[in-house]
């Protein structure tokens, strides 16, 4: 079992797998600083899947896929926004809605659009390629497990440092937070409550539609029905943990990963798979569970 627990294999699937959470997590987080409750990821994700595969397919570039998922991201964020904003309607309920419709709209664009239905696959469709480092060659352990990923894994990896760094050290990260803590003393201030939600509801749709687009285009070169298989609300359970904290957000997300890459390696020794496909989830919630006992005990404790 510690040969599964610590094996290359694991490790390598454990930052594969990672990279669509710490994308769509680390983003939503800059919204969830702000005060914006958005559950609604997984729509984000999936629909940002659906749309990333077309341009890939049209243009047999996957960096066009990839913006192709982006924009999809924004749009649906803009969507979302609108009615949360400025029709006044309550951000679960919008964000249910958009997570049980977004199933069921990308079945319809599939059939209507390629006549098919599960999953549709086809040679345009291109991937990105992955990444040889020459200089991990060098380092046998290392070199199996962060070497030849896809350029959005290691972009996945930076770019929890660059919003580490925005969130904390620059005037839009001060403003952004300040106006989730106490929105009627930033106003005060003469900063826009509504045009910074705005602003990282956006940033929040951007990069879930890259975690979206990381999915059909990631190698596997298709895209199949309800691909996004929950990722979007587990992005929502990372955010949660890390209450907005890029690096403890992306923390989270490395742990929900390697408990999915776990998986592989307790199926081939016999473990009945129902009991491994558990594994995330089970993951997630002893995570949360940890993480809400400790908040209420230093509740307690500052009680005292």
């Amino acid at each position: 079992m510690l040969e599964i627990m610590f094996s290359t294999v694991t490790l390598a699937a454990m930052f594969r797998l990672a990279t669509p959470l710490i994308l769509a997590a680390v983003g939503g987080s800059f919204g969830s600083k702000t005060g914006v409750f958005n559950i609604a990821l997984e729509c984000f994700m999936l629909s940002a899947a659906f749309f990333a595969m077309c341009g890939s397919y049209l243009t047999q570039s996957p960096y066009i896929g990839a913006l192709t998922g982006v924009l999809t991201g924004m749009i649906l964020a803009a969507v979302f926004g609108f009615f949360v904003f400025h029709l006044g309607s309550n951000s679960i309920v919008v964000g249910i809605a958009m997570n049980t419709g977004a199933w069921g709209f990308t079945t319809l664009l599939l059939t209507t659009i390629f006549g098919t239905r599960g999953s549709f696959m086809h040679a345009n469709i291109r991937s990105f390629p992955p990444i040889d480092i020459s200089w991990l060659q060098n380092i046998p352990y290392l070199n199996q497990v962060l070497n030849r990923h896809i350029m959005l894994t290691y972009f996945a990896l930076i770019f929890v440092v660059i919003m580490t760094i925005i969130m904390y050290k620059t005037p839009f990260g001060l403003r952004a937070r300040g106006v989730g803590i106490n929105e009627k003393a930033a106003q005060t201030t003469g900063v826009s409550v509504l045009k910074y939600r705005w602003i990282t509801t956006l940033i929040t749709g951007a990069f879930v539609g890259l975690a979206g687009a990381f999915l059909p285009l990631s190698g596997v070169s298709m895209f199949a029905e309800n691909m996004s298989a929950g990722r979007g609300f587990l992005a929502v359970a990372a955010i949660m943990i890390g209450k907005g904290n890029p690096l403890k957000v992306a923390l989270s997300c490395l742990l929900f990963a390697y408990a999915d890459a776990l998986t592989i390696g307790f199926q081939n020794m016999g473990v009945p798979s129902q009991i491994v496909m558990t594994l995330p989830y089970s993951a997630t919630i002893v995570i949360m569970f940890i993480a809400s006992f400790k908040n209420l005990k230093k509740m307690g404790l500052e009680t005292n």
